[in-house]
């Protein structure tokens, strides 16, 4: 009786371990997801404060590969960006 109680006890300790790598693992995929999420939108609000500014000229001639990457992010911002309710 006690070698199967301690086969039990075992095999729920292992249980509870695998559970608590799955949980850890998890947290840690949503957390850099989440991290990544915010990231990109204070970038797609900072993006969007600096082409409203009176420096938006700056953004329309500018030439090689900061053009480039600049009509990408806003490219990125703009399929991403949440469809605000009017108030």
């Amino acid at each position: 009786m006690t070698k199967f109680l301690n086969k039990v006890l075992f095999a729920k300790v292992w249980e509870l371990l695998v559970l608590l790598v799955v949980v850890a693992a998890f947290a840690t995929v949503y957390r850099v997801y989440f991290s990544r999420a915010v990231a990109l939108t204070q970038v797609c609000e900072r993006l969007q404060d600096l082409q409203s500014d009176e420096n938006a000229d700056a953004f329309t001639s500018l030439a090689g590969e900061v053009g480039k990457w600049l009509q990408e992010v806003n490219r990125i911002c703009q399929i991403r960006r949440p469809i605000r309710e009017a108030r």
